[in-house]
């Protein structure tokens, strides 16, 4: 009696443990916390999340971008003109060369201003010597036409034979070209001595003996 007892006692218990109470509670934790989305689904939200990613790209921040550029760009251009100008200006023996307007091709080495060519040269002669100098090159010695158009001129430092000569006949200067000086060209400095002229700086020129070497400056119009 008591063995059937204790026997019906484990049925009961083993019922108790697999009640639908207890099945459920097991089961809970068998159901995915998260289903699988599908190929479609995906491809939507990787096109959404790229569309978010581009509207939160500012305006401000593209104009600004575009700003930079462009001053980096004028930068640039800026300091390799600066540089091309430095070098042409450095190659000249004199500080300073225009070319403003026209200027038709010049010799190697001579400087173009204004469609005239003009040439330094530093070995010393008398004024006779570098007349016949500049004449051998198809050109004559130096002339003043006017300031304005030969501004560059002023900068000239050291003495230069110039095609400025004093004539006996009528005791007028004159230039090479038989024309007479005038006030507007420049300033002639009174000497002791001297039938010839040289220039100095800024427009001045001074009466020189004819036979001493000195350099001399040689110009012609440009072909």
């Amino acid at each position: 009696m008591c063995h059937n007892h204790h026997t019906m006692a484990l049925i009961r218990d083993r019922k108790f443990q697999h009640s639908p109470e207890m099945s459920k509670c097991h089961n809970y934790n068998l159901k995915p916390a998260k289903q699988y989305a599908s190929p479609g689904q995906l491809k939507q939200r990787s096109a959404l999340i790229t569309c978010q990613s581009r509207e939160n790209v500012s305006p401000l921040f593209l104009v600004r971008v575009i700003a930079a550029a462009m001053a980096i760009r004028f930068i640039v251009i800026t300091v390799m003109w600066f540089v091309v100008f430095i070098t042409l200006l450095c190659n000249n023996e004199i500080p300073v060369s225009s070319r403003e307007g026209y200027c038709g091709p010049c010799p190697d080495n001579w400087i173009c201003h204004r469609n005239n060519c003009y040439q330094f040269f530093n070995d010393n002669k008398t004024w006779n010597e570098s007349q016949a100098s500049c004449l051998s090159q198809n050109s004559s010695l130096l002339k003043i036409y006017n300031k304005e158009e030969q501004e560059f001129l002023k900068l000239v430092k050291s003495y230069h034979w110039i095609g400025l000569v004093h004539t006996e006949a009528n005791g007028s200067w004159q230039w090479e070209d038989g024309s007479s000086l005038s006030s507007n060209q420049l300033t002639l400095v009174e000497m002791p001595s001297g039938s010839c002229a040289l220039y100095a700086s800024s427009f001045k020129a001074y009466m020189e003996d004819c036979s001493n070497p000195n350099t001399y400056i040689c110009m012609k119009t440009a072909m």
